[in-house]
């Protein structure tokens, strides 16, 4: 079953006391968003709930608030559908009775890096006068007189699509109009990245 989800913003990682052991936990921040429309399987091949987000205010002017936004799908069933309307605000009460939830991100980017951080190659010689320390060494044979696919290279590292699976929610606490879910470990992404929680 897919129960649709939440957009959230990560926000520090702390600690917390659960029961006897001191854990670490990642904060998350409710961002505004509303279910804009649904896409049906008669009309575009597939169920999903499409949601409007804002990202972020880009600046105010007289008043009014100038912002960044985007649309992200969620996979839905039909009783997600009857219990949420097409314009309905999603907020933290959605999680009520959830304890386990798919996590979805793209990891911090690394830039560019060598083969020995990108790919764990191995140090060259290190004494005697070599300068063979960092290098990627040989790819192959003589022939092909070319470097076959997938060979490790050095290049850009990182921010790919990272999928975290069954991650415990600790707590959700509301404080004034912020609505925060504590969620266990370490999540992808940077400070104030966009995080996509999945209700299974």
């Amino acid at each position: 079953m897919n129960k649709g989800g939440l957009i959230v913003a990560k926000k520090e990682m702390t600690k917390m006391w659960i029961g006897d052991m001191f854990v670490p936990v990642t904060l998350t921040k409710v961002i505004p968003q509303e279910i804009v429309r649904y896409k049906t399987a008669e009309k575009d091949w597939y169920v999903a709930a499409v949601v409007w987000v804002e990202k972020k205010i880009l600046k105010k002017e007289k008043g009014q608030k100038i912002a960044y936004s985007d649309v992200i799908e969620f996979d839905v069933d039909d009783s997600f559908i009857k219990n949420n309307e097409a314009g309905k605000v999603l907020d933290a009460g959605l999680l009520e009775g959830v304890t386990l939830v798919d996590v979805i991100g793209h990891a911090k980017g690394k830039g560019f890096q060598g083969v020995m951080k990108r790919h764990h190659t191995k140090w060259g010689p290190k004494t005697h006068g070599s300068k063979f320390h960092r290098h990627i060494g040989s790819l192959g044979n003589r022939k092909p007189r070319r470097t076959l696919k997938w060979h490790p290279h050095a290049g850009h590292m990182w921010t790919q699509r990272v999928t975290l699976q069954k991650i415990n929610i600790v707590d959700v606490i509301t404080r004034d109009a912020e609505q925060l879910i504590v969620l266990r470990g370490s999540l992808p992404g940077a400070y104030n990245g966009l995080l996509k929680i999945v209700l299974k």
